[in-house]
């Protein structure tokens, strides 16, 4: 069976090439080899061309007779649709692993870069210890500070999509390699690896605890919007976990559902699936919101699916938000 490949890159390093293949047909969904980057280094795997049908896999009323908790309509999910063929023409690397707090602290500290919520006096959005409640926006909420115990190897949050795309200039400068967001195509590529369920790993909710950080469903039942969860100390999908904590996908790429939501380059269309064109779709020309994927720690399991959309402003961040870089080849 063809294996994958996969990238090393260790910032201010040379990158190391581990393995190679890629195909211009639908991936196969073997698992490539992996790969360890050093504590400040960022690990890519490189994603074959291919093509896929992106959107929604059922309809919107199956959506809504299997998720009833969620109280939504089949219009919820109306920006999912038509789903439809989808062509990646070129191999692309993308991130292995969110990026994490010391990669971002790294980016910080050697450009001097401070996030929009540290320099634009509304802060971020954090968790109220006293309360188990995420609240925002406050002064005191920031990437280094979401108000739960923070490791290096946690992937970043309360980074709106500016902060991302300074991110990816500071390292297309220092790596001399022209690192970015991916489009919400060959995210969502990505992330299916070659499947079409309603999670890269599975159909059934019930099996997202072996691959992705997701909240609780024995903890928290009720549906709610992320300011009305209340997170106690004893549980134990609290907070995001390190990255690469859980099995990955086809391609070798983890937390691809779940951890934290993920910006992408798009501008957000709740249309635009009705005219993507085929190859390489780049999204919208114009708009006012930008597209975020995957879902996060404390996410209800109908928004970690493969063909979910967010969006907000791109200063929007929050104690849930993220990202992961791409790279051309």
């Amino acid at each position: 069976m063809r294996r994958r490949r996969a990238f090393l890159v260790a910032l201010g390093t040379p990158v190391l090439l581990v393995a190679i293949a890629c195909s211009n047909l639908a991936p196969s969904g073997s698992r490539p080899a992996n790969s360890e980057a050093e504590p400040a280094g960022i690990a890519l795997v490189m994603v074959p061309a291919g093509e896929f049908v992106m959107g929604g896999t059922e309809t919107a009323e199956a959506l809504v007779a299997a998720y009833p908790t969620s109280g939504k309509g089949p219009d919820y999910f109306a920006d999912e649709y038509p789903a439809h063929r989808v062509r990646i023409t070129r191999a692309f690397l993308l991130g292995k692993f969110e990026v994490t707090v010391a990669q971002f602290r790294r980016f910080a500290v050697e450009s001097g870069y401070r996030t929009e919520a540290e320099s634009d006096g509304t802060g971020g959005w954090g968790c109220n210890a006293g309360t188990g409640k995420c609240e925002g926006r406050r002064l005191h909420y920031t990437w280094q500070n979401p108000g739960y115990p923070l490791a290096d190897t946690q992937p970043v949050v309360n980074v709106s999509y500016n902060d991302a795309l300074a991110f990816c200039r500071w390292l297309s400068k220092k790596e001399g390699k022209p690192y970015r967001l991916p489009t919400e195509a060959e995210w969502e590529y990505a992330n299916r690896a070659g499947t079409r369920m309603r999670y890269a790993n599975s159909d059934d909710p019930a099996s997202l605890p072996s691959f992705a950080r997701a909240i609780d469903l024995s903890r928290h039942a009720r549906f709610g919007h992320v300011q009305q969860i209340v997170v106690s100390p004893g549980d134990a999908t609290a907070f995001p976990a390190p990255v690469g904590s859980f099995a990955p996908n086809a391609f070798g790429l983890h937390d691809m559902h779940g951890n934290v939501w993920e910006w992408v380059a798009d501008w957000y269309g709740a249309t635009y699936y009705a005219e993507s064109p085929v190859d390489d779709p780049p999204g919208p020309p114009s708009g006012e919101m930008r597209v975020r994927r995957g879902g996060a720690w404390n996410s209800f399991p109908v928004w970690l699916r493969s063909s979910f959309r967010n969006w907000n402003t791109p200063d929007s961040r929050c104690v849930n938000l993220g990202f992961r870089v791409a790279r051309d080849l």
